[in-house]
């Protein structure tokens, strides 16, 4: 079984330790239900698996949001509006997984690409500035 993705602390680290972690960890819900897809698991242990990536999503990004207010970051409310954006493009994937039972690769193609750029692009924005602050 192939991983959908890998941390690298040289690509992917942020130099913020809170973040890093939950950036980890998100990771690891992302491989387990790759994961479980790869295996033809039911219907359910997709659910159960996508519903704790889905509510781990939704707390990383409420506690980046807080972490760029601690900060004084100035572009929160653009970062917060991209957060926004991503959690409607996942609400669209599990609307189509609830009404098919299947998960599809345009899904993890999706979750991959979201994670890199996210990470490598809009979370090196606020490491930056916290580093300097």
């Amino acid at each position: 079984m192939s991983e959908l993705f890998e941390w690298n602390p040289a690509t992917y680290g942020l130099k913020v330790p809170e973040m890093d972690s939950e950036h980890q960890v998100l990771i690891g819900y992302m491989n387990r239900l790759y994961e479980l897809h790869q295996q033809n698991a039911s219907t359910a242990q997709l659910a159960a698996a996508l519903d704790l990536l889905v509510k781990f999503t939704v707390k990383h990004f409420a506690d980046e949001e807080a972490y760029m207010t601690k900060v004084g970051y100035p572009e929160l409310k653009i970062h917060a509006g991209v957060h926004k954006q991503l959690l409607n493009q996942v609400g669209s994937h599990v609307e189509k997984f609830r009404g098919s039972g299947k998960l599809t690769e345009d899904f993890f193609n999706f979750l991959t690409f979201w994670l890199k750029a996210h990470i490598r692009g809009v979370d090196t924005k606020y490491a930056k500035h916290s580093a300097a602050a």
